[in-house]
């Protein structure tokens, strides 16, 4: 059993007229969340999977996007998972 989430930020430059569509494509996928946005077509995705290779498929995925200019890797770390849930369980 896999115990790695990988945690990592994108950023993505979208065509401002296409920024709506590219928004609703990246919500739809699983365990991406939109952080902020940029009326300039700026948008920082964040992504959790349990492998570096999802997150690559994630952001390939994003890159051929209609409307997607780019898209970059801006942050990767890796966690082990059951210690991350110790560590969000104990209080502060």
């Amino acid at each position: 059993m896999n115990n790695e989430l990988h945690i990592s930020s994108l950023l993505v430059r979208s065509n401002p007229a296409r920024m709506a569509a590219v928004l609703d494509t990246i919500k739809s996928m699983p365990n991406a969340e939109i952080s902020q946005t940029d009326p300039s077509g700026k948008i920082i995705v964040l992504f959790e999977a349990d492998s570096d290779r999802a997150i690559g498929d994630a952001l390939a995925k994003i890159q051929l996007l209609d409307g997607v200019a780019s898209a970059a890797l801006v942050f990767h770390q890796t966690c082990d998972a059951q210690e991350l849930a110790l560590q969000e369980g104990t209080p502060q």
